[in-house]
């Protein structure tokens, strides 16, 4: 039996120059005192400057990984200022701030009470959700994630209150994005919907549409890095979003699970983290989930046996992913790799991981990735 509590935005509007919709939206729901949550990268884009003249002031102080001190700097800043609703403009890192951003300003206290044991019980303000990258998918997500920098640990977080009010997807947002952040975010993307389909936790239900995610993901992915096609982009945009609606209810695998503290210990891109295990963990997994990956290899048009995984390495090389992953990876010394691995074995990913795994086998996919990348 199946019993889960589903929840999506209340309005999405897609399509190329969809951003233009904004003003309308805004007047649609009567907000008139918007505050804008926008990556400082994004700002300087030509898609970010639509909204300095929009919005005038903006908060902007946060990186890849937003910390408590940040949540809270722009908790003060909503209160204080008596802002009506939140405008997210950015990727993972922007969104998921925003969406704590608001809970806090909302509920009161320091965004640490709501990790610890505190419960938000009071509504957001609206939040309009527009993403600048084709893989988090936190647009359409009830989950939230930030960085404990005093550990250092990434930490998640689920409420209702999560969801935005409404999402806006205009491929013109990615225009800007190189092509190791266009193969990063899409990767991610990639490897929702795959980890969600060879999930122990999946189901029939589940599986018609990450059958149709898969269909979908090969071709506009392939055409966005090649010539970075614009209506390649808008279809990857739209399977981001699709597929973080899917994979709440299935989750994720060791992947995932493992991305989380790399990126907290190195502070790597996300996307980047989930591609460093992507490989090693899926021949781990193989075994336990072969029905479901080698339909996941042929519904994408794949040789059978070995093209899945020779698709993810072609990817991973030809878009530089490869090259950033090492870089990444050189600028630190001896990383714990006992560390890494006990607190990916915390993550929720685990139990929907296809093939059980401990504290030897969790340290094994850890190096035999290391060692893919040069180290």
């Amino acid at each position: 039996m199946i019993n889960w509590n589903m929840a999506t935005p209340k309005k999405l509007i897609s399509g190329n120059g969809s951003v233009s919709c904004l003003s309308e939206l805004l007047t649609e729901m009567n907000l008139k005192r918007p505050f804008l949550v926008i990556d400082p990268k994004v700002r300087q884009s030509n898609f970010g400057r639509i909204f300095e003249d929009f919005f005038g002031e903006s908060f902007d102080d946060f990186g890849t990984n937003p910390t408590f001190l940040q949540v809270n700097n722009g908790a003060c800043l909503l209160r204080k200022e008596k802002y009506d609703s939140i405008i997210a403009v950015g990727g993972g890192s922007a969104i998921d701030l925003a969406k704590i951003i608001g809970l806090t300003a909302i509920n009161g206290g320091v965004a640490e009470d709501y990790f610890r044991d505190k419960k938000a019980k009071i509504q957001s303000v609206p939040l309009v959700a527009i993403p600048t990258t084709c893989g988090t998918g936190a647009e359409s997500s009830p989950f939230a994630v930030i960085m404990d920098p005093n550990i250092p640990k990434k930490r998640g977080i689920e409420s209702i209150f999560f969801m935005p009010t409404a999402v806006i997807l205009d491929p013109q947002s990615l225009i800007s994005l190189d092509k190791v952040m266009i193969a990063a975010t899409g990767m991610d993307a990639f490897t929702h919907i795959l980890e969600s389909h060879i999930s122990r936790k999946a189901t029939a239900l589940t599986r018609i549409v990450s059958k149709g995610l898969l269909c979908s993901v090969r071709e506009p992915l392939e055409d966005a890095l090649v010539k970075k096609d614009i209506s390649a982009l808008e279809k990857l945009q739209s399977i981001a979003f699709t597929a973080r609606l899917l994979y709440p209810r299935t989750g994720l695998s060791i992947a995932h699970a493992l991305s989380h503290p790399l990126g907290a210990f190195t502070g790597m891109h996300h996307g980047l983290a989930v591609v460093t295990f992507l490989e090693a963990s899926m021949k781990f997994n193989l075994a336990d989930c072969e029905a479901s990956f080698y339909e996941a290899e042929k519904v994408m048009g794949l040789p059978s046996g070995d093209g899945l995984l020779s698709w993810i390495r072609s990817i991973i090389e030809e878009s530089g992913m490869a090259e950033e992953i090492s870089n990444n990876l050189s600028l630190f010394g001896n990383l714990s790799v006992k560390r890494i691995a006990l607190e990916a074995l915390q993550s929720s990913n685990i139990p929907s991981n296809p093939r059980e795994l401990g504290l030897l086998e969790t340290c094994k996919i850890i190096n035999e990735s290391l060692f893919i990348f040069g180290r």
